[in-house]
């Protein structure tokens, strides 16, 4: 997820930043828990038309560094679909803990190893599924 890297000049630390931002570790703090499930609620009591441009859980996001003008896309998904080798971050990483409920041209920032990341969100994709029903 090289969009993800900070500007540094070493390229190894720049790597490990980008991979810890978009991995879960824990312990988080109960500010980020409490931001995190505040948003992810809120989304859910709104209308879906309402909050189709809201991310959420499953939501696909371009991002770009606000930084080094990259751009990339990632998908936030539950902890146990995580891979940040497929560009699919954990709700509970730190990357992930500020992005439900945002929406495009909001801008995020967070903080890791010293080093400061901040990203404006470019799109944001929600795909809802409609339940079949059986043909009898």
């Amino acid at each position: 997820m090289y969009f993800c890297y900070p500007k540094q000049s070493n390229k190894i630390v720049a790597r490990l930043v980008a991979m810890l931002s978009c991995r879960q570790f824990l312990p988080l703090s109960a500010l980020q828990l409490a931001q995190m499930f505040h948003a992810i609620a809120d989304i859910k009591s709104q209308s879906s038309l309402c909050a189709s441009g809201f991310i959420r859980p499953s939501s696909k996001v371009e991002l770009q560094n606000i930084d080094t003008g990259e751009s990339g896309w990632l998908q936030l998904v539950d902890p146990e679909q995580a891979d940040y080798h497929t560009w699919r971050i954990s709700l509970l990483s730190p990357l992930g803990c500020v992005l439900p409920g945002k929406t495009a041209n909001d801008v995020i920032s967070l903080q890791l190893l010293g080093c400061a990341l901040r990203f404006r969100i470019l799109t944001v994709l929600n795909v809802k599924h409609s339940k079949l029903r059986s043909l009898r």
